[in-house]
């Protein structure tokens, strides 16, 4: 499946692909559990066979993760995107995932996970740098220190 989107590029378009189906493309993986926290994580991959590498190392973890007890299903990968860098002739571009948490206390403590010394072993596994690295974290809604029904209040 293809998604094209027209993002602040002048007038250069990027396609945006999904490589990996994660939680919010399948509403049964979720069942009934509710995010209460998200995570943004974009990795840019210099070359294609970064890319390559980077999309195996997701599934791969994500095979693992489905193969866990449901009560140990704390967090979910969303799903996996691929946008090809149009200037970049090795055929690098931002792989972009989500993660969704269920679990406060679980977010709280793991959320920097990403930066953890196990994580930067993977990243240098795989070929992407530290500085090719973003990671964004929010609170949903009903767990943020505001929301709409507090501020009418």
């Amino acid at each position: 499946m293809s998604v094209t989107t027209m993002l602040d590029q002048g007038t250069q378009q990027i396609t945006r692909v999904r490589v990996l189906v994660g939680e919010d493309g399948d509403a049964g993986r979720r069942g009934d559990k509710t995010p209460v926290a998200f995570s943004d994580c974009r990795y840019y991959c210099p070359d294609r066979a970064t890319v390559e590498q980077c999309i195996a190392h997701l599934k791969d973890s994500d095979d693992r993760l489905r193969n866990r007890p449901e009560e140990q299903m704390l967090w979910d990968w969303q799903c996996t995107y691929f946008e090809a860098d149009p200037d970049n002739k090795a055929g690098g571009g931002s792989i972009i995932l989500g993660v969704a948490w269920y679990d406060r206390e679980f977010f709280d403590d793991r959320r920097e996970a990403w930066f953890g010394a196990m994580h930067k072993r993977i990243y240098k596994d795989i070929g992407v740098p530290l500085e090719n690295i973003i990671v964004e974290h929010w609170l949903s809604l009903d767990h943020a220190a505001w929301n709409l029904s507090a501020d009418a209040a």
